[in-house]
C-alpha cells in the first residue's frame, strides 16, 4: 500500500514538473518570439515606407524612432540577440538565414533555438527520467535548427532556378519590343511569383535609391546563391560594357538554363536511393537509443561514464562522419 502511494506521489510530482517546464519554457519562448517579431514588424514597415516613392504611405512615429521606448521588452531582446549574434563570427548562419528568407538575424535565431532546446530538454528529461534523453533532445533541436535554413535555402534556390529561364525569355521579348532592360525587369516583377519577385523587388528598391542596375543584380545573385543567376548577371555586365544586342544573349541563357535543369532532375532521380540510404542508416541508432531508454531507463547508464562515454562520443562522431561521406557521394552539383 505504501509503495503504491509512493509511486503515485512520484508520478504526480513528475507530471507537475513536466507541466511546469512546458509552461515556463513555452512562455519564455513565446515572449522572445513576440518581442523579435515586433521589432521585425517595425523594420518591415520602415522598408515599405522607403519603397513608397510617391509618398502616399502614412509614417507612424514609433516606426522612425531611433530606439525602442525605455523599459520595452524588445530593447532587451535586441541586446541579447546582439550578444548571441557574435557567436556567428564567420557569418555563415546569417547568410543561410538570408538565403532561406527567414526574417531573423543570427543572434535572434540562436536565442529562439536555445529557448526551444531548453524547454524540450527539461520536458524529455522529466518524462523519461534520464539525462541522456535531455542530451538527445538538445542535439535534435540543434540539428534541426542548423539544417532548417539550409533546407529552406536549397528549396528557394531550386524555385528560383525553375523561374529564371521563363523570366529571361520574357525579359528578352520585352527588350526586343523596345523596352529597356531595367523597364523589362520592373514589368516582370509585378506579375511574377515569389521567390524571384521578392528578389527583383529588392533590386528595384536598390536602383530607386541610386544603385547601379548591374550592381543591384550582382547583390541579388550573391544574396540568393543561384549560380545560374551569377552567370546571367556577368553576361549582362559584359554586354553593358562592350555593347551589342541584349535580347539574343538572354534567349541563349534561358535555353542553357533549361538544359541544366533537365540534367539536374535526371541526377536527382539517379541519386535518390543513395540519399534515402544515408537518412535510414543515420536514424536507426538514434531510434534504438530512444527505444531502449523508454523500455529500460537504466540500460544505457554504463555508457554515461568512463570508457562507455568515450565509446558513445566516438560512435556519434563516426555516425556524423559516415552521414557526411554519404551526402558528399550523392550530392552531385550540375
Amino acid at each position: 500500500m505504501s509503495g503504491t502511494l509512493l509511486g503515485s506521489v512520484q508520478l504526480s510530482t513528475q507530471a507537475g514538473a513536466f507541466v511546469a517546464a512546458v509552461l515556463v519554457g513555452g512562455g519564455l519562448a513565446l515572449a522572445v518570439v513576440a518581442a523579435i517579431m515586433r521589432v521585425r514588424t517595425k523594420q518591415r514597415t520602415l522598408a515599405e515606407i522607403l519603397d513608397d516613392t510617391m509618398g502616399t504611405a502614412q509614417v507612424p512615429v514609433e516606426v522612425v524612432s531611433e530606439s525602442p521606448e525605455r523599459g520595452e521588452l524588445s530593447a532587451v531582446t535586441v541586446r541579447i540577440a546582439g550578444i548571441f549574434g557574435r557567436m556567428d563570427t564567420s557569418g555563415a548562419l546569417e547568410q543561410r538565414l538570408e538565403r532561406a528568407a527567414i526574417p531573423l538575424r543570427s543572434g535572434e535565431y540562436i536565442v529562439i533555438t536555445a529557448a526551444i532546446a531548453g524547454m524540450l530538454a527539461v520536458a524529455v528529461g522529466v518524462m523519461i527520467g534520464s539525462p541522456i534523453g535531455s542530451v538527445i533532445a538538445i542535439a535534435l533541436v540543434a540539428s534541426i535548427a542548423w539544417y532548417l535554413p539550409s533546407r529552406r535555402a536549397a528549396k528557394r534556390i531550386k524555385q528560383m532556378q525553375e523561374q529564371l529561364p521563363d523570366a529571361l525569355a520574357l525579359m528578352a521579348a520585352s527588350v526586343e519590343g523596345g523596352q529597356t532592360f531595367q523597364r523589362s525587369i520592373d514589368m516582370y516583377r509585378r506579375d511574377a511569383r515569389p521567390p524571384l519577385s521578392d528578389e527583383l523587388d529588392r533590386v528595384m528598391a536598390e536602383v530607386a535609391v541610386g544603385s547601379d542596375l548591374v550592381v543591384a543584380l550582382e547583390n541579388m545573385a550573391e544574396r540568393s546563391g543561384v549560380e545560374d543567376l551569377k552567370w546571367a548577371v556577368e553576361a549582362v555586365r559584359i554586354q553593358q560594357s562592350t555593347g551589342g544586342r541584349l535580347a539574343p544573349i538572354l534567349h541563349t541563357l534561358a535555353d542553357f538554363m533549361r538544359t541544366r535543369q533537365e540534367v539536374r532532375r535526371e541526377v536527382q532521380t539517379l541519386s535518390a536511393e543513395g540519399r534515402m540510404s544515408g537518412y535510414v542508416l543515420f536514424a536507426i541508432p538514434l531510434f534504438l537509443v530512444v527505444a531502449l531508454e523508454m523500455k529500460d531507463p537504466g540500460y544505457l547508464q554504463p555508457m554515461l561514464h568512463g570508457v562507455g562515454l568515450i565509446v558513445l562520443i566516438g560512435t556519434a562522431g563516426l555516425m556524423g562522419l559516415g552521414f557526411w561521406i554519404v551526402r558528399r557521394m550523392v550530392n552531385i552539383k550540375v
